[in-house]
């Protein structure tokens, strides 16, 4: 028997996998290389949006930390998965101690993830030089098949480099982002601003713990801007987390110690100007810690009701703190700031996972719900919170929980191991305590600002047999009753057409609104006396209203059409009421101004899905118009329809409006059945959301702040994103 030894290879490629495929999206790249300006105890890192949009865009990270000698660039930073800042060699950095965040030696590689390009220059504090390195990662990879075949050349520069003498600047060119849209800048900025843990000076805990933390966060600051205008304007949109955290309604925190017991504080704060809703606090010092049933044994004991010293191994004690709101607009009118409340909760909710003030990506993201808050309150609406109500931030001790929780690879969130998953199920019992502690003051909310009023029955004021017995007392029965038939006939089919097929909650209320209307005026019409051809003409105009439901009621197989033909046949369906409302419309779409595309779908179900969006749009417009005419405040209603073909999965169409804006969680407002508005039957949204669902598109609600669109467009935005042909 022979034995032959052979070694691992590696090709070339591999630095495009750990670099752009493994990082999963440009904040995670950036926060990358963010976390290894704190290992090199940096105070402050820059980062630098350049020219953005542009064929010149580039991104800049600069941090004044210790630096790098030529040596240090050679023996680790030119190796990769090296062992520097992990194991052994793991130790607190000299200046404020801080516990290496990056472990695995891959995090310089998410440059890749940038850019195709980038300039990196360092110079170690002491020194009287600078280094230098250009890479191309096209040419780099396809110069060797290999990895230890790849050779870049490093530049030493005579001189120093930086402001302070000391420091990192990593300079990323040729971006593979090669447009930004104002939403993906400002999402961008937002996640990059909360790499620190802005609640870390006030989570229950150790005054150790805190003290420790608070000197490794105290000087580490991250400023980010652009230079430009434009892009710097969006940027400074964002707003601070720490801002109106104070008008909260409801606000739990707490701190599990070392021997597994909890400690917790709890307190509800009414607006003030709701007299009869009593403020209440409920405190409590080192008790067991409850936590929920795990009935199969799968990750604590069998039936096991309290946490154990041992469910805390390579977890560590740790604490967090909770906000909630409620964004109904009663009560934030109550608060007196609403937009802005409305805005700073939409930006930050969610709760996110911090070690020793560092953040741990993707806990917290609009798309991570790691606790199963959504699917928690569809199951119980009345007892769970909204994941979009709730800003939240949970603390951990590196030193504690570096080896049971283990971040991935590609930086999104814990290995989930056993470790992982009994920290999560305490975090989950630990919200349920807090939503039990609070369901009482939630209760009585409820109970006093309850305004949604029951469903009114829809139909005509005043009936075809009223209006026929005026044209009869009018002596006009004979010439007019043919046409008075047909308006009733054509009436009467559209009502069993939409009752037989399920919309009825959806357009019939719409149609029977207007045709009430429009029956009103021809009553007016009537009893002033006009001459025949007057009331002819208000009777042709009923009839061609019904005419324009029509492509709603006609059962239609899939079509392919137009976006813009799509918009104009809705928008002909309410053009009579834009005239009644004085409401200014524009559509970018409709004039040719943004791109149109070709949408494939039941013609019906479409046209119907926008306008019902339509329909809710001029009612909400023209509610704020009372509102600033009752005190003499000029306001033009709006409404504007364009579309986008670059920023989504597929091509979109965005309805807008410069009305209140919404005033539920996103997930409640496509449940059907909820609304604020008077008589309104809460079908539209779900309706809206199961005609996408069906296509295979998506409907978003996204922060209308977010969205580039023409000034003074403030209140709602609608995305419906149709799937790419």
């Amino acid at each position: 028997m022979s034995i032959e030894v052979s070694a691992f290879k590696a090709k070339s490629h591999i630095l495009s996998l750990l670099g752009d495929e493994l990082i999963g999206s440009d904040s995670l790249a950036i926060f990358e290389l963010v976390k290894n300006s704190y290992d090199a105890d940096s105070e402050e890192v820059k980062i630098i949006f350049n020219d953005l949009n542009t064929p010149n865009q580039s991104i800049v990270i600069e941090d004044d930390g210790y630096g790098m000698t030529l040596k240090t660039i050679k023996d680790v930073w030119l190796e990769i998965g090296t062992d520097f800042k992990r194991g052994k060699r793991r130790k607190p950095s000299p200046k404020f101690g801080r516990i290496s965040l990056g472990e695995k030696g891959v995090g310089r590689l998410a440059v890749h993830k940038l850019g195709k390009r980038f300039t990196l220059e360092t110079q170690r504090e002491g020194d009287m030089f600078s280094s230098r390195i250009h890479i191309d990662w096209k040419k780099l990879i396809s110069s060797g098949e290999y990895i230890q075949d790849l050779k870049v050349e490093i530049e030493t520069v005579s001189e120093s480099l930086f402001e302070k003498g000391k420091g990192t600047r990593i300079h990323i060119s040729d971006l593979k982002k090669k447009t930004w849209s104002k939403k993906e800048v400002k999402d961008l900025v937002r996640k990059i601003n909360t790499i620190k843990n802005p609640f870390v000076d006030d989570i229950i805990s150790s005054p150790k713990s805190v003290k420790n933390i608070e000197k490794k966060l105290e000087q580490f600051d991250v400023e980010i801007y652009a230079n430009d205008d434009k892009h710097n304007n969006w940027i400074k949109e964002v707003k601070n987390v720490n801002e109106i955290l104070s008008d909260s309604l409801y606000y739990f925190d707490f701190y599990i110690n070392e021997d597994a017991q909890i400690s917790t504080y709890y307190s509800f704060n009414p607006p003030k100007i709701f007299k009869d809703l009593k403020s209440r606090t409920v405190e409590s010092l080192f008790k067991p810690t409850r936590i929920i049933e795990d009935k199969q044994g799968d990750v604590f004991a069998k039936d096991q009701k309290i946490l154990r010293t041992v469910d805390l191994e390579g977890i560590g004690a740790f604490g967090g703190r909770f906000y909630v709101y409620n964004l109904d607009s009663y009560i934030l009118n109550s608060v007196g700031q609403s937009a802005a409340i409305r805005a700073f909760v939409r930006e930050n909710n969610g709760i996110k996972i911090f070690r020793d003030g560092i953040r741990v990506y993707n806990y917290g993201e609009p798309n991570d719900d790691w606790l199963g808050m959504i699917l928690r309150r569809l199951q119980r609406v009345g007892d769970k919170f909204s994941k979009n109500t709730v800003i939240g931030a949970i603390e951990l001790s590196l030193e504690d929980s570096h080896e049971g929780l283990v971040e991935k690879t590609n930086r999104e969130g814990f290995d989930d191991n056993i470790v992982y998953k009994k920290y999560l199920g305490i975090c989950i019992s630990i919200l349920d305590s807090f939503e039990k502690i609070a369901k009482p003051d939630r209760d009585n909310l409820k109970s006093f600002i309850e305004d949604i009023k029951p469903v009114r029955k829809v139909g005509l004021s005043e009936t075809i047999e009223d209006l026929k017995a005026k044209l009869k007392q009018k002596n006009i029965e004979k010439e007019l009753s043919p046409l008075i038939k047909r308006v009733e006939n054509d009436y009467n089919e559209m009502r069993d057409v939409m009752v037989n097929s399920g919309m009825s909650g959806l357009n019939l209320s719409l149609v029977f609104h207007e045709v009430e209307r429009e029956m009103k005026f021809l009553n007016v019409d009537i009893n002033k006396n006009h001459d025949v051809k007057t009331i002819k003409k208000r009777v042709k105009h009923i009839l061609e209203l019904l005419e324009n439901f029509s492509p709603i009621l006609k059962q239609q197989k899939n079509v392919i059409l137009n976006a813009s033909k799509l918009v104009e046949t809705a928008v002909n369906i309410n053009k009579t009421r834009f005239k009644y409302h004085n409401i200014v419309f524009s559509s970018p779409l409709m004039s040719k101004e943004s791109q149109d595309f070709q949408i494939k779908g039941p013609g019906n179900l479409l046209t119907s899905s926008i306008s019902n969006l339509i329909d809710n749009a001029i009612y909400w417009v023209s509610a704020k118009k009372e509102i600033f005419d009752n005190n003499n405040i000029d306001f033009i209603p709006r409404i504007w329809i364009s579309s986008n073909t670059k920023d989504y999965k597929g091509p979109a169409i965005i309805i807008a409006d410069n009305g209140e804006g919404f005033n539920m969680a996103p997930e409640d407002l496509i449940q059907p059945f909820r609304t604020t508005k008077p008589g309104g039957m809460g079908l539209g949204l779900y309706f809206v959301n199961i005609v996408m669902e069906m296509l295979g598109g998506k409907l978003i609600i996204p922060e209308t702040e977010d969205l580039d669109l023409p000034k003074g467009m403030t209140g709602a935005s609608i995305i419906l994103v149709f799937p790419k042909e």
